[in-house]
Formats: structure tokens, C-alpha cells, sequence
């Protein structure tokens, strides 16, 4: 098994208070009321659930949910770690993280993604995600990248780094608003009328990840760190209309 590198970032997180219910303390969500850590399963695909699980056998698994339950099943079941799915072009796991980590800072977040960009490490930062896999990583590294998580270790897989390596290495060496292609030039419009990487890929015909990469490039271009920066900068430049 190749063992995971730690993510670039502070590995403490706060302690939530405790939460007074029907007269008694219960211990704050983050922290197990016994030594044991339990696990919450989140992902809005039931297989994907099914599978984690399965690997996940003999651990604690308290329960598994869609992600539109995830921030109530947290606040009912109390896990000491969340592991929620990540599928392509799909920003609602990361707002369900960020939701559930304003209310229970003490939880852990473990992210499992079919696939990762530097965008979406920058938005899982954002979010407050602890740790970051993908879905291929071998079964041993998802259970050690759980203790890790627990422990308050930052982890990320192996195979994200190099292939975030790979994008770093291939991002433009071109900058500012002349070096926008006619193909980004086309993305940049279709991100301020608000649509979704899926949605421009559908009007461009192309695939989701190909429209993340020619959003990656504008960020580089545009020098700002999101596409609503990247969209106010273009309407400032007269880019877009």
C-alpha cells in the first residue's frame, strides 16, 4: 500500500460546545462518546453508500445518507467523522461540508471523489474538507486515511497528488485577459448566464471535465480564485456581456 501524504494546512480544528438536550450534556459532534470513532456515510448514490461500507466492515458506521440529510443525520447520529462521496461537476457535497462544519466545527470530513482537480481541492479547502481521496484508492488507504482523519491528520491520496502535479505542469504559461482562447472566451459567458460545468458541456458538447479544465485556465488567466471572479473580472474587462 502506498501511504498517503498529508495536506498542505493546520491539522487542529476547534472543540463545539456542548449541546444541552432534554436536561442532560451531551458530548459536542465531532467528539465519540467513547474512544471509539464513529463514522457517518454520505453520498447521494445508494451503490456508492453500499460500497464504502462494505469496505468500511468492522469499523463503526452509524448510519448513511443522502446528502441532503447529511447536516440533520449529523446533528441526530453525532459521528466523530463524516465520509461523503464526491461525484464530477457537483458542488452540493462541498456546501453540505461547509454547512455541517459552521454547526459542528470539531467534525472530520473525509471526501472520496471519482475525480479531482485543483479547483476542486481549492473549494474542498474552502469547505473545510480534512481529507481527499479518490474513489479508485485501494481499500487499506480509504480505512487508514479514516484513522488518520480521526486523529486530526490532514491526508490525501496518492494519485491526486500526481495528478494535480500533472495539471500544475500543464496549466498556461500565457496570462491576462489576451491569452483567453475563443473556446474559454465561449465557457466565461456561459459561466456568467449561471450555468453548471455540466450545463456549458452540454450547450459546447464537451465533457464536464473537459469544461473544469478550460475553467481551471481562466482562473490561471484571470488571476483570481474562483469563477465568480473570474466572471467579474471578465464583465470589468468588457470580456463578456
Amino acid at each position: 500500500m502506498q501511504p498517503s501524504a498529508p495536506l498542505a494546512g493546520d491539522s487542529g480544528s476547534a472543540v463545539a460546545s456542548t449541546i444541552p438536550v432534554s436536561g442532560e450534556l451531551l458530548p459536542p459532534v465531532g467528539v465519540p462518546a467513547s474512544p471509539e470513532t464513529t463514522l457517518l456515510v454520505c453520498d447521494a448514490r445508494p451503490v456508492v453508500r453500499a460500497g464504502l461500507r462494505a469496505i468500511l466492515t468492522g469499523s463503526s458506521v452509524v448510519g448513511e445518507c443522502g446528502l441532503e440529510d447529511a447536516v440533520d443525520r449529523i446533528q441526530l447520529l453525532r459521528p466523530s467523522v463524516l465520509i461523503a462521496g464526491l461525484r464530477d461537476d457537483d458542488p452540493e457535497t462541498f456546501r453540505v461540508v461547509a454547512s455541517a462544519k459552521a454547526l459542528h466545527p470539531a467534525l472530520r470530513v473525509l471526501v472520496v471523489a471519482d475525480g479531482a482537480t485543483v479547483i476542486d481541492l481549492r473549494e474542498a479547502v474552502i469547505a473545510g474538507v480534512d481529507s481527499f481521496l479518490l474513489t479508485s484508492a485501494p481499500a487499506e488507504e480509504l480505512r487508514d486515511a479514516v484513522v488518520r482523519t480521526a486523529r486530526a491528520e490532514r491526508v490525501i491520496s496518492p494519485s491526486i497528488a500526481m495528478q494535480l502535479a500533472g495539471s500544475w505542469r500543464s496549466e498556461p504559461r500565457e496570462s491576462g485577459a489576451s491569452a483567453l482562447t475563443p473556446r474559454e472566451l465561449e465557457v466565461l459567458q456561459l459561466l456568467a448566464e449561471g450555468l453548471t460545468n455540466q450545463q456549458v458541456g452540454t450547450r459546447l458538447g464537451l465533457s464536464a471535465r473537459t469544461v473544469k479544465t478550460h475553467v481551471q485556465n481562466l482562473l490561471v488567466k484571470l488571476d483570481v480564485p474562483d469563477r465568480t471572479g473570474a466572471v467579474a473580472r471578465a464583465f470589468r474587462l468588457g470580456l463578456i456581456r
